[in-house]
């Protein structure tokens, strides 16, 4: 595995933690998913494949592609 792609499936990691805390612990100022939405979003463009894996992983928390 190349170092490409061991930062994108940790990156895809840490939205799966990210993910799994924001569902239990709703923000008040709005829903879960609208937060890890905006987290995609945020990271989506992104060079680095760490930040990609973020992307992608709070996209797939959220059955999108």
């Amino acid at each position: 595995m190349n170092r490409d792609e061991r930062d994108f499936l940790t990156g895809f990691g840490l939205a799966a933690t990210l993910t799994r805390r924001i569902m239990g612990q709703r923000p008040s100022y709005t829903s879960a998913e609208k937060y890890v939405e905006d987290v995609a979003d945020l990271h989506a463009d992104a060079a680095d494949f760490l930040r990609r894996g973020v992307a992608v992983g709070c996209l797939s928390a959220l059955g999108r592609k």
